[in-house]
Order: C-alpha cells, then sequence, then structure tokens
C-alpha cells in the first residue's frame, strides 16, 4: 500500500482529484557531493508536463534529479501506476544514502526499469 497522500481511500473520499493533472516520472538521481549516479526513483506530482517533476525534484535534498522517462495523465490513472510500477520492481528496492521526502521509492539503477515505464497511457 502506498505510505503517501494517495490510496483508494483517498479517491472515494475526494473523486474530484481522480481527474486532476498529474505526472508519473523515472528520474535518476546523482549524489550532489559525488557527482555519481544513486539511484532511480519512480514517482508522481501533479502537473502536466517535464516542468513539473523538475519543480518536485527541489525537495529531493542531496540529489540532482535527471529525467529519464515521464507522462501525464489523470491522478487517479498515474497513481495506479506508480503503484504497479513500486510492486512490480520491489525486489530492485534502492535505500539512499542520504533520506529525503519521496526515499522510500527508489529502485537500483536498471536499464530495464526505465523500459518498463509505459511512453502513454493505454
Amino acid at each position: 500500500m502506498s505510505k503517501g497522500i494517495y490510496n483508494e481511500t483517498y479517491f472515494l473520499n475526494n473523486p474530484e482529484e481522480s481527474q486532476v493533472p498529474a505526472v508519473l516520472y523515472c528520474v535518476v538521481l546523482v549524489n550532489k557531493k559525488t557527482k555519481k549516479r544513486e539511484c532511480l526513483k519512480i514517482g508522481i506530482a501533479k502537473g502536466t508536463s517535464w516542468k513539473d517533476v523538475l519543480k518536485r525534484s527541489s525537495g529531493f535534498g542531496p540529489y540532482e534529479a535527471r529525467i529519464q522517462v515521464w507522462l501525464s495523465g489523470p491522478l487517479e490513472e498515474i497513481y495506479h501506476l506508480e503503484q504497479f510500477l513500486h510492486e512490480s520492481w520491489a525486489h530492485e528496492k534502492y535505500y539512499p544514502k542520504e533520506k529525503f521526502g519521496g526515499h522510500t521509492e527508489c529502485f537500483n539503477f536498471k536499464k530495464k526499469i526505465v523500459k518498463s515505464i509505459p511512453r502513454t497511457l493505454s
């Protein structure tokens, strides 16, 4: 189950939120001190473009985000896709050396994870 603010109950209690524009993103997190790629992060943000991903990434503290994939759609659909991806790649979970908002959504840096993310909602 999701540890963020979104879950099934949230959408039942706030049906107007289900169609709010949102973005699913996959970013490589680069450690600002070492300049090395550390992991992938799969998350969501309200908005419609890669610019909203960059706004969200400002909260990643000691990491710089480099966008690999992003797609937009209705918040509830984006949420369900995010949950599916998190479950699918749970065996590749990564625990960043530095904690930040969203640190629980990180995975080992693997190209197959990036490639598994759809480019459009179907």
